[in-house]
């Protein structure tokens, strides 16, 4: 762990083949104590990968990769230009339906909804909530679908608003268990 780049759980990394995914950690194999970095992709199903550390942080392989201009396999984002790489995309795929203020994302693996991305910055579950009730009507089946899928839950199925009601539930029970007692 020469390289002097730190990963640090919810930084986000563009790989140089432009997808942007998030640290979730860096791990230690038990038996090897090589050192894996933990992380998920900000599009599609929102996968979660390893791979070995020194990979992770390596430059682009120039022969294999003669084009890529990015001199790192990943390289890290600040948040507000994951956030502008993801918009024009994601403004390019918005579509009104019959309410003037839902907006529906088509779903497209090169973007990432902002209302997702601003979920991910609260850090409590009541905070959650409080940023779901106001975003409400800007929420698509989408949404709450890629929302459970990154707390690891299962949402009913059903119409917008019994997923709704069924996510904030969820939320409801981890706020019940959340300490706020400092460690």
């Amino acid at each position: 762990m020469s390289d002097k780049r730190v990963l640090i759980p919810g930084d986000i990394y563009k790989h140089f083949k432009n997808k942007l995914y998030q640290i979730v950690g860096v791990a230690k194999h038990s038996e090897t104590k090589e050192s894996y970095v933990v992380y998920q992709a900000l599009y599609g199903d929102f996968g979660m990968y390893i791979r070995p550390y020194d990979m992770f942080m390596s430059e682009v392989d120039r022969v294999k990769y003669p084009e890529v201009t990015q001199k790192y396999r990943f390289e890290k984002v600040e948040r507000t230009m994951a956030e502008a790489v993801a918009e024009p995309v994601v403004e390019a795929t918005l579509k009104s339906v019959s309410e003037p203020d839902v907006v529906q994302t088509v779903e497209n693996n090169e973007g990432v909804n902002p209302y997702l991305m601003e979920f991910f910055d609260m850090k409590t579950s009541s905070d959650k909530i409080e940023y779901l009730t106001s975003i409400r009507n800007k929420i698509d089946v989408r949404l709450i679908s890629d929302i459970a899928a990154s707390l690891d839950i299962t949402v009913e199925e059903g119409d917008l608003d019994i997923r709704y009601s069924s996510l904030v539930s969820c939320l409801r029970t981890m706020a019940r268990f959340e300490c706020g007692r400092l460690r």
